[in-house]
């Protein structure tokens, strides 16, 4: 995953939804972007707004990948790792690293300085392996609990939450000063307060209807309730350790904060 567009003209601010659209797509994921020699793009971080809908993308595939392989009959855990599988497809695991280089970071380091450098070793360490097992098994155990709903259900679900996620790196990025002046993070820039806001507009709004519509209203503002905590709590943390944000810390708090919308979801499900 990486950003791969470098502005050929003066980006005047103009509201060009789709072109912030492929600029998100490009960064957040490895499918294909059209218009790539063609294309104008605006900065990375006033495309920002557009990660929800290149969210819902990403979950919308792994769900079709989930319903496919149980309409095929599989067993569920198969199901579960196959939606893993084609979901970290798309995006090249991305956030699912970052996820690692923090857990070795916080884990292993014992300064500011220590931790940053952990976080930038491209190795991955025993507090990176073991949260990777084991955040990979809560999801694939969630991802089978949902196959008990209709399939547009399953989508709308997995769709909801990996945009509100999204949204809330933007948030993050936002409110949050970069740990370091080098890094992805830093590079990519500060969203704006608009594009902030739109972004959480976008995928508060989507996922709070998915989850309200297709489960229940308690559940759909449960599910927004636990992502924002598990980011605020996120964020804490990263304050203490680092002082701060960086891509690593970005990527985690969207993988914690889906995991928690998708636990909300799956704890419904199994009430009487």
């Amino acid at each position: 995953m990486n950003d791969g567009f470098e502005p050929r003209s003066e980006y005047r601010r103009r509201v060009r939804p789709f072109a912030s659209f492929l600029v998100a797509l490009r960064f957040l994921t490895r499918l294909p972007v059209p218009f790539v020699r063609t294309l104008d793009p605006p900065p990375l971080r006033d495309s920002m707004a557009m990660f929800p809908v290149v969210g819902a993308v990403a979950g919308a595939i792994s769900a079709a990948a989930l319903l496919l392989a149980n309409f095929a009959a599989l067993p569920d855990l198969f199901c579960g790792v196959f939606a893993l599988a084609v979901g970290a497809a798309i995006t090249g695991a991305f956030h699912e690293d970052g996820l690692a280089d923090v857990a070795d970071g916080f884990g292993g380091g014992h300064t500011r300085e220590d931790r940053l450098e952990i976080m930038k070793d491209s190795r991955i360490g025993t507090y990176g392996t073991l949260t990777l097992f084991l955040i990979l098994l809560a999801r694939c155990s969630l991802y089978t609990a949902l196959l008990d709903l209709p399939p547009l259900a399953v989508v709308g679900l997995m769709a909801g939450a990996a945009a509100f996620s999204r949204a809330l790196m933007v948030d993050l990025m936002w409110a949050t000063r970069p740990a370091r002046s080098t890094g992805l993070s830093a590079l990519a820039g500060q969203p704006s307060r608009s594009t902030t806001l739109a972004a959480l507009a976008i995928g508060g709004l989507g996922a709070g209807a998915s989850g309200s519509i297709l489960l229940s209203l308690q559940a759909g503002v449960v599910a927004l309730v636990a992502a924002g905590l598990t980011l605020a709590l996120l964020r804490a943390l990263a304050m203490r350790k680092i002082g701060g944000q960086t891509g690593d810390v970005c990527g985690a708090g969207q993988v914690l904060s889906e995991t928690a919308m998708l636990a909300v979801y799956a704890a419904t499900i199994s009430l009487p």
